[in-house]
């Protein structure tokens, strides 16, 4: 019986006590390496994502002044972008967007394309096509259309030899013909009224950084 009491006595119960926070101590170490290794790894995938997206990251943004010069005469059938000022303007970084709305009226006479919107792209990232390798018989000649929607005509090329491989810097210029430029016949009054005092919208892009660097109205005198 004393032997039995001697187990079941205070030393017994300090020895257990003494145990408990042994253990304690053994795991918070363990608990607080675990924290670390989880903050580790998110932050390691927070650099990680952040460093892929300036990898990612296009070319950086020109600053250039350009203007867009277009008459409706018939003694000047060319459309000139003039650079004003600025960075230099790699053209197969480029790409031009026309939109021109065919007007109800050419002169006293009713437009057969009244309120028909033709947007015309030129992409300088695409090869230009040669002229003696344009196929005259193609819906839309002179241009290659990409789609269709309304009588419209949305192309991506241009028989223009030189956009997409000239460097447009300040001073100069790039001419284009003006019915390449717009994608459609504008010589044919009675179906696109394409007169004086006409509005064409001309946004120029700078693809390899998204930047556009020309978006206005442009009011064509005769």
């Amino acid at each position: 019986m004393i032997v039995l009491s001697c187990k079941n006595g205070p030393e017994s119960q300090v020895r257990k006590k003494r145990t408990r926070p042994d253990r304690d101590d053994a795991v918070s170490p363990v608990v607080g390496v675990m924290l670390m290794l989880v903050v580790t790894i998110i932050i390691a995938a927070i650099v990680s994502s952040f460093a892929g997206g300036l990898g990612s990251t296009s070319g950086t943004a020109p600053t250039a002044t350009l203007a867009v010069k277009m008459s409706a005469g018939p003694n000047d059938t060319n459309v000139t972008i003039e650079h004003l000022g600025g960075d230099p303007l790699a053209t197969k970084d480029l790409k031009i967007v026309s939109t021109y709305t065919v007007p109800d009226m050419w002169g006293a006479k009713a437009t057969s394309k009244a309120g028909h919107m033709i947007k015309h792209t030129i992409d300088g990232s695409l090869a230009p096509i040669p002229e003696n390798a344009l196929d005259t018989t193609s819906p839309g000649y002179p241009f290659t259309p990409q789609v269709t929607n309304d009588d419209s005509v949305v192309s991506e090329r241009t028989a223009d030899k030189t956009f997409g491989t000239a460097i447009l810097t300040p001073g100069g210029r790039l001419t284009f013909d003006r019915d390449n430029f717009l994608g459609f016949e504008t010589g044919w009054r009675t179906i696109y009224g394409f007169g004086e005092g006409v509005t064409t919208h001309v946004m120029i892009i700078h693809t390899a950084s998204g930047k556009v660097i020309y978006d206005r109205d442009v009011i064509v005198p005769w």
